[in-house]
């Protein structure tokens, strides 16, 4: 079954949660860059975001946008990513964030003085949480585009980018990302972990996008995951619970979600391309429970 018009809605239209203004100054930002981030698609996911959320889950966070955007709509939160580098170092700027101040800090005059540093820390493999933290945030800021990609070992393996002054530890940011942060119950984990939720609940999922060239984890994630995440979504939803997901605008997330979902249609900028032709605005999907 392939998606039709009825259950495509442009965004002109009145939803059940109504259009809001983007939020100009949010609560906090993003500490690290993520492809495929949610910033440019921020307006348009404001106009489906409930006034207010008791129980927030995003089994997909990555580079948090939309948590951090929406922070002071959120009663308490479960953020978690399947990303174990990821998670650890969200758990550090939740717990221990002056401590990571003063790692970065250290990499980041360490980067200054040695041309070599990038390669000298991509190779080194940290034991303790501190340092897994501070390596992740300063190779995210200093590696090609932020782009987060491994081998089939599962190692990083993406060259240094051409940063003049890359914005290694910026205090006030990573602050105001602990800060809201209390609120969240933060692991280590597939989407799958999600326990049931309920009515008053919101989901919000930002999988690796269909047809997607970048390699974000060891194995990837393929077209029975995208159905497998389906399979879940409408478990959530008949449970009772508010459920928003984000892919690209393909036949096959069409075909997908064809049936008891509202999809809506929306344009972001692609910027992670070596060929500056292949980077502009693309397709993508907003699909809904609601709405």
């Amino acid at each position: 079954m392939t998606a039709t018009e009825s259950n495509i809605v442009p965004f002109e239209r009145v939803l059940k949660h109504t259009a809001r203004p983007y939020l100009d100054k949010p609560p906090a930002a993003p500490f690290i860059k993520w492809a495929g981030g949610k910033r440019a698609l921020i307006p348009d996911i404001a106009r489906l975001f409930p006034e207010k959320v008791d129980s927030y889950w995003e089994p997909f966070v990555g580079g948090g946008a939309v948590f951090f955007t929406f922070a002071d709509r959120i009663e308490r939160a479960t953020l978690s990513d399947s990303n174990e580098e990821l998670v650890i170092a969200y758990q550090t700027v939740k717990d221990h964030v002056e401590d990571l101040i003063e790692a970065l800090r250290e990499h980041e005059r360490s980067h200054k003085a040695d041309t070599r540093y990038y390669g000298i820390v991509r190779k080194h493999e940290p034991g303790d949480a501190l340092a897994i933290a501070a390596r992740f945030i300063y190779l995210n800021k200093t590696c090609f585009n932020g782009l987060y990609r491994v081998n089939k070992a599962g190692k990083f393996n993406v060259p240094k980018g051409s940063y003049k002054n890359p914005d290694i530890c910026n205090a006030d940011r990573l602050r105001a990302a602990s800060k809201v942060l209390a609120k969240a119950t933060i692991r280590v984990g597939d989407f799958d972990r999600v326990t049931k939720p309920g009515e008053g609940d919101f989901l919000y999922c930002d999988p690796p996008y269909d047809d997607c060239f970048t390699l974000y984890q060891a194995g990837g994630f393929s077209g029975d995951d995208q159905a497998r995440l389906r399979n879940a979504a409408n478990t959530w939803r008949q449970s009772g619970a508010d459920v928003l997901l984000s892919n690209s605008d393909t036949q096959t997330i069409r075909s997908l979600y064809a049936t008891g979902w509202t999809l809506h249609e929306a344009e972001a900028p692609r910027r992670i391309n070596s060929d500056g032709e292949g980077r502009g605005a693309v397709g993508e999907l907003l699909i809904t429970s609601y709405g």
